[in-house]
């Protein structure tokens, strides 16, 4: 395993997030703003990897080496490298843009940043050596992106070596509207965060998951559950209660993945009730938020899985688009309801914004770090 992290060094795969960034000597070139964002995403990546936010680190991936590189395998590699390397400040030294292929795949990229900086660290044997090394930035909607490793021999050694440790999330099969459809929901929001918490101290269990047939009802430790009561989390029970006939709907009218949305945000106020986050009317402490934070920052977590799902070709952007449409018209807040009510849950505008933030930056744009 030494000799296998060694070889990280070597490979260029994340060297410059092994340490703390220090003011840029680049900073004092002439750059371009082009230049000077690119360098200032390097700093951003670099802190994250410091502050060992593994998740956002992997948010900052771009599209093509997530495509190649899972959530869990990423961390875990990540988690193993952080603890056997002793690397000192990254200094930034230069910034070139241009043209770069990517060893991994040989696709080229026709504008890239290479970011060139240095870093003292310790290697296998003990000995101090400083690392001379560049790392390339891909922008992506306005959002540079960084990639791991820079051959394909390096990337299906770190798959095959570390995959197993996370959950097993499927690749490549949309959701459908089958029956199955709400079991494969849940077993892939299961998986990813079970596979997003893996590294932390965080203890992750499965919530329960009650499915309310039409006409029936079902007694939660928080109240009954009725047929059109839509969906909701119960803490006292950790368990998820659905209303069969909302999910025939939504699926009748080929908004399967706003069936999908709906009970991904429940599943996040599970994994906020994990967290040790509580709905309170007078925050005091770090953990209380009012109604409405809880419920943004669960849209917000629903976009997270969505980007993830999205990047392993289970949805489409048609999927996105409608079921943004459908919270659009169909979740907001009513004008009547204040902002700070105990049931918020935030304007349709609002909702479709945090959503979106969570499917276009992770979890870093929840406003979070896990």
């Amino acid at each position: 395993m030494v000799r296998f992290l060694s070889r990280a060094f070597v490979l260029l795969v994340f060297l410059g997030l092994l340490g703390s960034a220090t003011v840029p000597a680049v900073a004092q070139q002439d750059l371009t703003e082009e230049e000077r964002s690119a360098v200032q995403a390097a700093d951003q990546i670099l802190r994250l990897a410091v502050d060992r936010q593994f998740n956002a680190l992997y948010d900052f991936i771009h599209p093509d080496a997530a495509a190649l590189i899972p959530r869990a395998a990423a961390i875990a590699a990540f988690e193993e490298i952080y603890g056997a390397s002793n690397a000192g400040d990254v200094t930034f030294v230069s910034v070139q843009m241009g043209p770069w292929t990517w060893g991994v795949t040989g696709k080229e990229y026709p504008r890239a940043a290479a970011v060139e900086f240095t870093q003292p660290f310790t290697n296998a044997d003990g000995q101090a050596e400083i690392l001379e090394d560049t790392i390339y930035l891909v922008e992506v909607e306005g959002r540079w992106c960084w990639f791991f490793g820079s051959d394909p021999e390096f990337v299906e050694s770190v798959v095959s070596n570390y995959e197993q440790g996370g959950a097993a999330l499927a690749q490549g099969e949309l959701f459908t509207d089958s029956e199955n459809f709400l079991q494969e929901v849940v077993d892939d929001l299961d998986a990813f965060f079970l596979d997003v918490l893996s590294y932390t101290e965080t203890q992750y269990e499965s919530p329960g998951v009650v499915l309310v047939s039409e006409g029936t009802s079902a007694m939660s430790a928080c109240g009954p559950a009725q047929t059109g009561f839509w969906a909701f989390y119960c803490p006292p029970d950790a368990t998820l209660y659905l209303d069969e006939a909302l999910m025939n709907q939504l699926i009748d009218q080929n908004l399967d993945f706003a069936a999908a949305f709906v009970v991904a945000h429940e599943w996040a106020h599970h994994v906020q009730t994990v967290l040790g986050f509580e709905r309170t009317t007078r925050p005091e402490a770090w953990n209380e938020l009012h109604s409405i934070e809880l419920e943004l920052m669960a849209d917000c977590f629903s976009g997270a899985w969505a980007r993830d799902a999205f990047g392993r070709d289970r949805i489409v952007v048609e999927d996105v688009e409608a079921t943004m449409t459908f919270t659009a018209e169909r979740l907001g807040d009513p004008s009547q309801i204040n902002e700070y009510d105990q049931q918020a849950h935030g304007t349709a505008q609002q909702r479709v914004s945090a959503f979106m933030n969570g499917f276009n930056e992770g979890f870093s744009g929840c406003n979070i770090m896990i």
